[in-house]
């Protein structure tokens, strides 16, 4: 009996041993796992803030490119693109300029005695198409800078976006492995939990086996009453 209850103690120790580090690998991938959702989900918070962001600027960008090659004659719909052009020279200083500027043209060729001449009419030809270029190459200007802001901002989110997926991917592989991990260790900790239960029940047979049934200790080949002798 004194040899069986140390190897009882010693074993259930150990398997309880066994079972407690099985429960706590198996939290830590719960952990791992709920830790790797929770940054997931600010990383899409943190995307989603910055496509908003950026979402105006691209679909600026989209509307100037649009309006540009209508400008230019590659596409888009002219007669918007008209409208357009118009509508920016009326929010410009243009019709002033061209006013100013013809009845300058006007006066000088008038003091010349020229007002009603053919070369009054080509002065006033000149500086009306000459103003108009200047203002049309000022609004290709305007265009491609809000085009290019369109771009950039499209650069933008698609950098956003790398840094998301790479930042959800890390995530997910940490808590992978953390799951990989505390899968082994649980398996390592199974296959001791087993091994242990074995010791111990060979611990217990063999204390009964030396124990022989006797309860003084002595083996059955012994004499079981010493006041009576063996024959």
């Amino acid at each position: 009996m004194p040899v069986l209850i140390p190897a009882i103690i010693g074993g259930v120790g150990a398997i309880g041993g066994a079972l407690i580090s099985s429960h706590a690998a198996s939290n830590a991938s719960n952990q791992a796992a709920q830790a790797a959702a929770n940054n997931n989900a600010l990383e899409g918070q943190i995307y989603n803030s910055n496509k908003a962001l950026a979402e105006p600027y691209v679909d600026a960008g989209d509307t100037a490119n649009t309006a540009l090659q209508g400008f230019l004659g590659l596409g888009g719909d002219p007669a918007k693109t008209q409208a357009a052009f118009h509508d920016y020279l009326n929010s410009t200083g243009y019709q002033f300029n061209l006013d100013q500027g013809l009845g300058a043209a006007e006066q000088s060729k008038a003091a010349q005695g020229l007002y009603n001449s053919g070369a009054t009419l080509k002065a006033l030809d000149a500086y009306g198409t000459g103003l108009a270029d200047t203002y049309g190459q000022q609004y290709v200007d305007n265009l491609n800078t809000i085009a290019n802001r369109g771009v950039n901002a499209v650069g933008s989110l698609t950098g956003a976006g790398q840094s998301y997926a790479n930042a959800v991917s890390a995530n997910n592989n940490s808590a992978a492995s953390a799951a990989a991990n505390a899968g082994l260790a649980s398996a390592s900790q199974t296959t001791g939990l087993i091994g242990n239960a074995l010791a111990l029940y060979g611990q217990t047979r063999g204390a009964s086996s030396y124990g022989g049934g006797n309860a003084f200790g002595s083996s059955s080949g012994g004499n079981a009453n010493p006041g009576v002798p063996v024959t």
